[in-house]
């Protein structure tokens, strides 16, 4: 690893511009990377020398720093120098920090990219990236600092006592369920928690019997690809703006085995399922014999209104037919890798059973440390401040591409993500996004078949016929950043 001196780094800031100085000299820092200057795993000057150099505060340059790290271009450690992030192909895949880019030093319009700079670096507006540079408070260290120091006991097979006694109390204060600890299982995020559901069904079954499930469609793409890596059979259930329609549910031989439904925030479109369908799902489920797996998928990143209950909270206590699957990937990182998931009492004996020959899948440290972390009421207060900025973020996009001809904005009620539905034909219309430089999700790919993952065909369900969709991201970028990428979305659109 090589420490570039600060002379190599070409940098200068503006202090006439109106973009701040941090803003600017992280720009500056992602330009030096895409000439290849700075490259992954590099170390860069300390914050007090740059100051020096540059003639700004330290606090100016701790501030672009801390904005780099959330965005996945530095990583930094107590005690350690502050680096490119040696992931940088994985978190950036056209920012090597590799290959150099044509041109001389940066500049602050390079760094900012310009319309008129063709060589620009393209701007990621993919979905599902939270915004994580808040998270970095004293009590988020203080639970990592307690959790470190702990004794590490073996843990029951459910999980810590103390972490699933927080996310009972977590999940009752925000969410309105009551339910004890004793109805909740630690799980590695919402993927390991519903392949424990699918992998305890399909040892109760015989093996040439796959599990049928049914998902949303459209739906979200990772689950559906779980599900068929697991050998699960997929039926697709219909949706609309408001989610899953529950009068056209499969009966009898044609019904699933279960069925996952996001009801808070159905994804993309964005609805919140009304009461009346949740208790027509309900008692499909019962007549039916079919369990329900409620995905709480952002259910606590709302704009508009009060969330409804949970699904599983008009559930039945004893012998009720509701799992539900719950995640901090969105309030608090994706990366954290812990979520819960809560079970009645019958289904979650048979969860453990199958726990106890896989293992428990998160940490020790891990669970102790969020426990202490919703035991503070620190989360709550961090997920108010990103509803706060999430909220703006959200107000950026309706005003950069609401008044378009022929571009229609899913309301966005909750979320970190927007569809953009347009009469283009999706295959132009990627073209011209990737032609301005801006990467967003094709919307086939949420229609694609679910009985066939690789297929090139969105399904026939309302919605998939409008080919000119894409679905963009909004909460992981800078204001600068995201203002320059809505930018070059409204020129392509």
């Amino acid at each position: 690893m090589r420490s570039p001196e600060i002379a190599e780094l070409s940098v200068s800031l503006d202090r006439t511009h109106p973009l701040p100085l941090p803003q600017q000299l992280a720009g500056s820092v992602r330009a030096l990377i895409d000439r290849g200057v700075l490259r992954a795993g590099d170390a860069l000057p300390s914050s007090r020398a740059w100051a020096a150099r540059l003639g700004v505060s330290r606090g100016t340059i701790v501030t672009a720093f801390e904005q780099l790290v959330a965005e996945g271009y530095l990583t930094s450690q107590t005690g350690a120098a502050t680096t490119v992030n040696p992931a940088l192909g994985q978190t950036h895949p056209n920012r090597r920090g590799a290959t150099q880019r044509p041109g001389g030093a940066a500049s602050v319009p390079d760094a900012i990219g310009h319309a008129s700079d063709p060589g620009r670096a393209p701007i990621d507006l993919l979905p599902g990236q939270p915004s994580t540079g808040a998270l970095r408070t004293p009590a988020w260290r203080r639970a990592w600092r307690n959790a470190a120091d702990a004794e590490l006991a073996t843990l029951p097979l459910a999980g810590d006592p103390r972490y699933l006694a927080a996310v009972s109390e977590h999940f009752r204060r925000m969410r309105g369920l009551a339910r004890d600890a004793s109805s909740f299982l630690v799980t590695a995020g919402a993927r390991e928690g519903l392949a424990l559901i699918v992998q305890t069904l399909a040892a109760e079954r015989a093996p040439s019997a796959p599990v049928r499930v049914g998902v949303e469609s459209p739906g979200y793409p990772s689950l559906r690809r779980v599900l068929a890596r697991l050998g699960c059979e997929l039926v697709p259930l219909e949706v609309d703006p408001d989610g899953l329609r529950t009068d056209r549910l499969p009966r009898g031989a044609a019904k699933p085995d279960l069925v996952i439904v996001t009801p808070s925030h159905q994804y993309p479109f964005g609805g919140s399922l009304p009461i009346a369908r949740r208790h027509e799902l309900l008692a499909w489920a019962r007549a039916e014999g079919v369990l329900v797996v409620e995905d709480d998928f952002d259910s606590e990143l709302r704009y508009v209104g009060q969330p409804l209950p949970t699904l599983t909270a008009l559930d039945r206590t004893d012998d009720g037919t509701v799992a539900l699957l719950g995640t901090f990937s969105s309030t608090v990182a994706p990366t954290i890798g812990i979520g819960m998931l809560c079970a009645p009492a019958p289904l979650r004996e048979r969860l453990l059973a199958t726990r106890a020959d896989l293992g428990t899948p998160a940490s020790a440290v891990t669970q102790l440390a969020l426990a202490d972390y919703l035991a503070s009421g620190e989360l709550g207060r961090h997920a108010a401040r990103m509803r706060r900025s999430y909220r703006q973020r959200r107000a950026a996009v309706l005003a950069a591409l609401g008044d378009l001809p022929q571009v229609e904005v899913s309301p966005m009620d909750g979320g970190l993500h927007a569809v953009i539905h347009t009469q283009r034909d999706e295959a132009e219309l990627m073209a011209a996004c990737e032609r301005a430089g801006v990467r967003v999700s094709p919307g086939a790919e949420y229609w694609r078949a679910p009985s066939a993952p690789d297929a090139s065909e969105p399904t026939d369900v309302p919605g998939a016929s409008a080919s000119g969709s894409i679905v963009i991201g909004y909460a992981h970028l800078s204001e600068a950043q995201l203002a320059e990428g809505l930018a070059r979305l409204r020129s392509a659109l």
